[in-house]
């Protein structure tokens, strides 16, 4: 029996302890893709094994008529430039392309062979192995132990905001699941590498957001390293240019938008700006398990009856135990016992107010057409709050390994862990499609306007090869930096 119990000893501290994983690799390995297989079966119950229903809000309001519209041209052998409808693309125009979130990714030819509802769990699972990959290199670059790395893991790619959005049908969604590439990209700068590989790896991240339908997703990154810039003193010029070739490098799907900007801005589109109706309602969403109920109240501000009814647009939930160690350790910790990272915190707090009633307006007033596609501004917290939980992740790593030393220091550590996956799971089985489907109710829309219409648009289609070739021409540009900057010597760069 003691020998069994020093044995459990050894394999808790191995949770703990970066030194003692390489006498029990296969601990490690195993941990690893018992992770990875938990988190997908999670994300396939979700998504109801590719069988539940897709038949209500956004689903038929929105993406389910567009994935059909790409299917159709793909199996028909034609560009999907303008679909029959409009209904889909908010009534604004038939040129797909140029909505900015519509989805252009190299999966998306699986349609060819997929059914929709089939393809909508492969793509989700393809995008979760996506961020999975992301928080591990997060690992591997912060020396994580597997205790730290699996509190992020779960955090990070089971959050309340990601299961919200895929669950009412927000499929461009799947944007999310880079921001851990986003993150590890932005501390390797603050690290100090400031190379011209850092920035084209930083733009790559950057234009596949894009084309995965996340260009909201991309306005907030690109809005928190403009701010962050300010705060860089003589190295400001890296997060500037990497802006700057972010959006060049997306510029095959940024630049056709610029057409229908007019009819945007008609249609009121850019008009509303919906945040939190206050930090307390922040707060609950992080910790108050709950999904939508009708609450129109015509007496009342617009974003109070609506934190209700749309509460997908507002819920952050990480649940009270996971709260709590952000608190601890991704804030307090942070701002009080740490120099790391200092040039994040006043953008992740800017982003955080942002997210707050209307206060966007003054980002809007910039006038910046990409700024003003943000309406439900609440959606922002997102970033700042997976910045805190990394940050959490990297400071509680650093606690425990100086003071929980003893095997029921490490024991309690990892029933505070169970607790936070617990959570996660149980607002995970409210979150399913199937359930959604019940909650909202089916509804439907014209097949007929997902075909493909045929039409000469010269406009819209050199618009096209205009961002076609800007995309090519910064791609080889960065590529061409790398390649120069890899053939330097680094005294060379040093003097230069």
């Amino acid at each position: 029996m003691l020998k069994r119990w020093m044995r459990a000893g050894v394999l808790i501290e191995t949770m703990f302890s970066r030194e003692r994983e390489a006498e029990f690799p296969w601990l490690v390995r195993g941990w690893i893709a018992a992770q990875y297989l938990a988190g997908a079966l999670v994300w396939a119950c979700v998504m109801g094994w590719g069988t539940a229903p897709l038949n209500y809000h956004d689903w038929t309001d929105i993406n389910v008529p567009r994935l059909l519209f790409v299917q159709q041209a793909l199996r028909e052998g034609h560009w999907p430039l303008h679909m029959a409808g409009t209904a889909s693309l908010h009534g604004v125009t038939d040129r797909f392309l140029t909505l900015p979130d519509v989805i252009t990714t190299p999966q998306m030819l699986l349609l060819v062979v997929l059914p929709v509802p089939a393809f909508v769990m492969v793509d989700t699972l393809i995008e979760f192995t996506i961020g999975f990959v992301g928080v591990w290199l997060l690992r591997r670059y912060f020396g994580w132990s597997l205790y730290a790395w699996t509190f992020v893991t779960w955090l990070m790619l089971l959050n309340g905001h990601i299961l919200a959005h895929y669950t009412v049908g927000h499929f461009t969604w799947g944007a999310y699941f880079a921001f851990p590439f986003v993150w590890l990209l932005l501390f390797r700068f603050l690290d100090g590498d400031a190379s011209w590989r850092l920035i084209a790896a930083f733009a790559g991240v950057m234009g596949y957001m894009v084309i995965a339908g996340g260009q909201h997703h991309m306005t907030w990154v690109m809005l928190f390293v403009g701010i962050m810039a300010l705060f860089c003193g003589r190295r400001a010029w890296w997060p500037l240019v990497a802006v700057a070739a972010s959006g060049l490098v997306a510029a095959v799907r940024l630049l056709p938008p610029v057409l229908e900007i007019r009819s945007f801005h008609e249609a009121g589109l850019v008009s509303d700006i919906i945040g939190y109706p206050s930090f307390t309602h922040l707060l609950s969403s992080l910790v108050v398990l709950r999904r939508e109920h009708p609450a129109f109240n015509e007496a009342l501000p617009a974003n109070i009856w609506f934190f209700d009814s749309a509460y997908f647009e507002f819920n952050a939930y990480v649940g009270l135990a996971g709260a709590i160690v952000i608190a601890i350790f991704g804030v307090r910790y942070w701002v009080q016992h740490s120099q790391r990272y200092r040039p994040l915190m006043v953008p992740a707090l800017a982003m955080t107010a942002m997210s707050l009633g209307t206060v966007y307006r003054i980002v809007r007033a910039s006038g910046i057409p990409l700024f003003d596609s943000e309406r439900y501004t609440a959606r922002m917290f997102i970033l700042p709050l997976t910045l805190l939980i990394i940050m959490a992740g990297l400071h509680l790593d650093d606690f425990l390994r100086r003071h929980a030393h003893s095997v029921w220091q490490r024991s309690v550590a990892l029933i505070g862990l169970a607790f936070i996956v617990l959570d996660l799971l149980t607002n995970a089985l409210t979150s399913t499609l199937t359930v959604s489907a019940r909650l909202f109710g089916p509804s439907t829309f014209d097949m007929a306007g997902t075909a493909v219409r045929l039409r000469a648009d010269a406009a819209y289609t050199n618009l096209l090869l205009a961002g076609l070739v800007i995309t090519l021409s910064t791609s080889a540009l960065l590529a061409w930096l790398v390649f120069r900057e890899r053939r330097t010597p680094i005294g060379a760069i040093h003097a230069s």
